[in-house]
């Protein structure tokens, strides 16, 4: 695979360093640009990197998470490396190995390493084991939560990345979730300078605190949404999928053949794990191979008919749960979501169409019981 890469390099007060790292990195076969995030530093390190040849981009925020987001919004290549802003001690060379590693289907390689002098505490005792208990396909990765890694930015929605130092693992379970490999290279050993206890107690803070605001998310709950009309999905359950979607889980929108999907498709354009098709496509449609459950919602008549013939279908291999949507203006329901950001899609999405339906901070759905 020959597609040009985009290095992003975070970096926040690293005037020493930093013209050394752009010099390396730009040298570096495949290499089509390299974007410095220069996070509210004090110093030079702008002015340094740009010396250099990098291109520089600002974020004011400070914050690892908010310094790649902004970085990934401004590399111009889908394929992106994130690497560290002190590389004095790494041996470059190896990062080849990352890009060799890509292939089809891999949506992201971790650039693990080792140092003689780390036993990597976080690793250990917080991200493999959480990742075990929520994510178990992805229990073959040595070092889950390296921050130098080369992705595919084009499978998730970057721009609804954290804003700290979780950000790392949140590109990868975006991977894992829109149904792409996670694969892992050895690039040798680093030797990191020594942190005291205080420095890790404020990763694993923010790095538990994310593990669990993405555990009622349910990223591997893949959704499949049912109706002929898109007014229907906006009215009803699009608070709920955009959500999902947010968090980087994949929705699909079944529709009516001719619907017109000009507002349903613009309100979910930003999230790479939608897709919209036609109820008589949703034959060949599959979940995505990470997938751990489904849930599939339906209006009543042929949209319903059609659901629970997907649901069936799937069934023998997946936990599927098949809901319908009730009337309009009807309140009450077997189950009740949290739509939480979702509402101002569903709100922005509802104006568009001239509707002024009242947006409530949950949606409302009745349980079929019987899948067949």
């Amino acid at each position: 695979m020959s597609d040009p890469i985009s290095v992003i390099v975070p970096a926040r007060n690293e005037a020493q360093t930093i013209a050394r790292v752009v010099r390396v990195l730009r040298d570096m076969a495949g290499i089509a640009e390299v974007v410095v995030i220069d996070n509210a530093s004090t110093d030079a390190t702008a002015a340094e990197a740009l010396g250099a040849g990098a291109q520089v981009v600002t974020e004011k925020r400070p914050g690892m998470g908010h310094a790649v987001r902004t970085g990934i919004g401004a590399a111009r290549h889908d394929w992106v490396m994130k690497v560290d802003a002190d590389l004095d001690k790494f041996d470059t060379a190896l990062f080849s190995r990352m890009v060799e590693a890509r292939a089809p289907g891999v949506g992201l390689i971790k650039g693990a390493w080792n140092d003689p002098k780390d036993n990597m505490p976080m690793t250990r005792l917080l991200v493999r084991p959480a990742l075990a208990g929520m994510f178990p396909g992805l229990g073959h990765l040595r070092a889950p939560n390296t921050g130098i890694y080369l992705f595919d930015k084009s499978r998730i929605a970057h721009g609804e990345l954290v804003g700290d130092y979780a950000v790392d693992i949140d590109v990868m379970l975006r991977v894992h979730a829109a149904g792409t490999e996670v694969a892992e290279v050895d690039i040798g050993r680093i030797v990191h300078d020594a942190r005291d206890v205080s420095h890790y107690n404020g990763m694993a803070e923010q790095i538990m605190g994310f593990f669990l605001s993405r555990q009622p998310l349910d990223l591997l709950g893949e959704v499949v949404v049912l109706a002929e009309r898109p007014e229907t999905v906006i009215r009803t359950a699009l608070g709920h999928a955009a959500r999902k979607l947010m968090s980087g889980a994949r929705v699909t929108f079944a529709l009516g053949e001719g619907a017109s999907v000009d507002v349903l498709s613009e309100a979910v354009a930003p999230f790479p794990t939608a897709r919209i098709v036609t109820l008589d496509e949703l034959s060949g449609v599959a979940p995505a191979v990470h997938t751990a459950r489904l849930t599939v919602i339906a209006e009543e008549g042929a949209a319903l008919t059609a659901a629970r013939s997907f649901a069936a279908r799937h069934a023998t291999a997946l936990p599927v749960a098949l809901w319908w949507m009730p009337g309009e203006g009807e309140r009450l329901g077997d189950v009740s979501v949290d739509v939480a950001e979702g509402a101002q899609i569903k709100r922005a999405a509802l104006e568009r169409l001239n509707l002024r339906d009242e947006v409530t901070p949950r949606e409302v759905f009745r349980v079929v019981s019987d899948v067949a």
